[in-house]
C-alpha cells in the first residue's frame, strides 16, 4: 500500500472515472454542483472550520479519509462537511449556525443510551465524587467498588484494570497476556480493528512491520489449523465481535467502497456464532487465552454486550478469558477497561522480582470517570427493556427500508447487527461513496467512515426512525437522478462490473507511476 502512487482526477476524469459517456458525466456535474450549494456553511461555521483546519491535524485526517484519494481534491473544494456543533437534544445535533442534523454516527460507538441520558449520568457521577474533586489522582475514590463489582458479575472474570481509552486498554491487554503466558504471538482476524496502536495494526495505516501479530482469515479451517500448530507461541487470540457484520473484511468505510462485492454482511450469523463457540473450545483446550475486544460492542450488542449476544456469557461455559471495554461504559467520559482472569492480570513475576509488566496511566481510575461509569452501570442494570425495544425498532427499520428500496428500484439495501447498521449496494459502482454526501444534505450526521457504520441510540423515537428512512430514500433517488449509478445498460453496452472497475483502476495506477 505504501508504494501506491498518489494521483488526482481533473474535472473531466472526476465525472467519468467509470467510463460513463459525456451526457452522463454532464448529468453528474450538474447534480454535484447543486449538491455543493447545500454544503455551504453559515458564516460562523465557515470561519471556525478554516481556523480549525489550519491547526488541527485530526480534522485534516478525517477529511482526507472520507473518499477515495483520486476524488479528494474536487470533493474537498466543494463539499465541506460541518463538524462544529454546540447543542444536542435527543439524537439531534445543532451546528453553530443553527442547522439541525439527526445523528446516526453514535459518536464512534459511544452513544448507546442517548446524549440526554449521558448528560444525566455525568451529573450523577459528579455528585458521587464532588467532595473529593476530579483531579485527585493516585488515591482511589470508594466509588470504584461500584464499578468493579458489577463488571465482575457481568463478565464472570476475576479482576478489573482501568485505562484512559479503548486503544490503551487493548495495549494493556496484549501486554498482560504476553507477560503472563510468556509467549510472543497474538492472533487477530483479517480486517478486525483493535485500535490505532501500531503494535496491533498490521497492513495499511501502519509504517512498522509487526512480526508478532498473526492476522488470519475468519471462519477458516486453515486458520484453526495454524492456531493449533503454533499454540506454544500464541499468547492470545483476539476477537472483534463486530466482525459478525462482515467476517474477514475491514471495518466498513466509504474510503474503500468501490464495488458491490467489497462490502456485504454475512447472511449466516449462526455460522459465525458456531465458529466463535468452536474457537473458544479449541483455545481452551490449548491453553490460549481468548480476548474479546468489546471497546465498540460492549453494552451495545445487548445489555451485557457481545458475549451475551453470541451466547458466551459467564454462565455458558464459553466465556472469554479477558474482555476489553471502552466507549459506552464511560458514561460520557473517556475510558478503557480490561477484565480478566486472575492469572492473566499479574504485573510482576513472583519468581523473578525484577521482571515487571509496567502498565500505568495518570488518569486511569480518575474520580470523575469512575463516578460516570458507576452511574452508567446503574442505568444498564435497569435497561433490558430498552435494549430489546431498540433491537425490535431497528429490525423493523431494516425491513421497511429494504422493501421501499426494492419498490423504488434503488440499487441498495441496509443490514444490521443489533443497533449497528450499514448501507450495502447491489451493483458495482465507483461512486457509491457519494451517497454519504447526499445523506448529509438530507440532514443526517455521519461519522468519517460514512455509510459504512451507522448507529441508533436507544432514545430514537418512531418518528426519528421514519425521518432517517425518508432521508435514505430521498438521497438514493437523488443519487440515481444525478447519474451516479449509471451501469451502461441504458446505452445497450456491457454492464459495468467489478472486474471492469478494478481493471480501469489498475490501468490508472500503472500509467501514473
Amino acid at each position: 500500500a505504501g508504494l501506491l502512487p498518489s494521483y488526482t482526477f481533473e474535472e473531466d476524469e472526476f465525472y467519468s472515472a467509470d467510463g460513463a459517456p459525456a451526457h452522463v458525466a454532464a448529468q453528474r456535474k450538474a447534480g454535484f454542483m447543486k449538491l455543493a450549494e447545500s454544503f455551504k456553511m453559515g458564516p460562523k461555521g465557515t470561519a471556525k472550520e478554516a481556523e480549525m483546519a489550519d491547526g488541527l491535524s485530526d480534522i485534516r485526517f478525517t477529511d482526507t479519509n472520507r473518499v477515495p484519494f483520486q476524488f479528494q481534491k474536487i470533493v474537498r473544494e466543494n463539499l465541506k462537511v460541518a463538524s462544529i456543533v454546540e447543542k444536542s437534544e435527543g439524537p439531534v445535533l445543532t451546528t453553530i449556525d443553527g442547522e439541525e442534523m439527526i445523528d446516526v454516527s453514535g459518536s464512534y460507538g459511544v452513544n448507546v443510551c442517548g446524549y440526554d441520558t449521558y448528560k444525566k449520568l455525568m451529573h450523577q457521577g459528579w455528585l458521587k465524587i464532588k467532595d473529593l474533586g476530579s483531579n485527585v489522582l493516585g488515591p482511589v475514590h470508594p466509588v470504584i467498588n461500584e464499578v468493579i463489582k458489577p463488571l465482575r458479575e457481568i463478565t464472570g472474570l476475576d479482576e478489573v484494570s482501568f485505562h484512559m481509552s479503548g486503544t490503551e486498554a487493548v495495549m494493556a491487554a496484549v501486554r498482560l497476556v504476553r507477560f503472563n503466558k510468556q509467549r510472543p504471538l497474538v492472533v487477530t482476524f483479517g480486517g478486525a480493528y483493535h485500535g490505532w496502536w501500531d503494535g496491533m495494526q498490521p497492513g495499511p495505516g501502519n509504517e512498522r512491520f509487526t512480526s508478532d501479530v498473526l492476522a488470519v482469515k475468519d471462519m477458516s479451517e486453515a486458520s484453526m489449523a495454524m492456531i493449533k500448530a503454533r499454540a506454544s507461541e500464541i499468547a492470545a487470540v483476539l476477537i472483534s465481535p463486530l466482525q459478525g457484520l462482515n467476517p474477514g473484511k475491514p471495518p466498513p468505510s466509504d474510503l474503500v467502497l468501490m464495488d458491490s462485492a467489497m462490502r456485504k454482511t454475512n447472511d449466516r450469523m449462526q455460522d459465525y456464532t458456531n465458529w466463535l463457540h468452536r474457537l473458544r473450545k479449541v483455545t481452551a483446550e490449548l491453553d490460549i487465552p481468548l480476548v474479546f475486544d468489546e471497546v465498540y460492542t460492549g453494552f451495545r450488542m445487548g445489555q451485557h454486550g457481545a458475549t451475551e449476544f453470541y451466547g458466551m456469557g459467564p454462565d455458558s461455559g464459553l466465556g472469554p478469558d479477558m474482555i476489553v471495554y471502552g466507549k459506552t461504559l464511560g458514561g460520557g467520559m473517556p475510558v478503557g477497561v480490561v477484565c480478566g482472569k486472575k492469572e492473566l492480570m499479574h504485573r510482576f513475576d513472583k519468581k523473578h522480582p525484577l521482571r515487571v509488566n509496567y502498565i500505568i496511566g495518570t488518569f486511569s481510575a480518575a474520580p470523575m470517570t469512575l463516578g460516570a461509569m458507576s452511574a452508567f452501570l446503574e442505568w444498564n442494570k435497569k435497561s433490558k427493556g430498552l435494549y430489546e425495544n431498540g433491537q425490535k425498532k431497528t429490525d423493523e427499520f431494516i425491513e421497511s427500508c429494504n422493501k421501499e428500496f426494492i419498490d423504488e428500484r434503488l440499487p441498495m439495501r441496509v443490514d444490521s447487527l443489533t443497533t449497528v447498521w450499514t448501507v450495502l449496494f447491489s451493483q458495482p459502482g465507483r461512486y457509491h461513496w457519494m451517497y454519504q454526501y447526499y445523506l448529509r444534505s438530507e440532514g443526517l450526521a455521519l461519522s468519517w467512515v460514512g455509510t459504512g457504520r451507522c448507529l441508533f441510540s436507544l432514545d430514537f423515537t418512531d418518528e426519528q426512525y421514519e425521518q432517517v428512512k425518508q432521508a435514505l430514500l430521498r438521497a438514493g433517488k437523488r443519487m440515481q437522478e444525478d447519474g451516479w449509478w449509471w451501469d451502461g445498460s441504458a446505452e445497450g453496452e456491457k454492464n459495468l462490473t467489478a472486474s471492469t472497475i478494478k481493471g480501469k483502476m489498475s490501468y490508472e495506477m500503472v500509467t501514473k507511476m
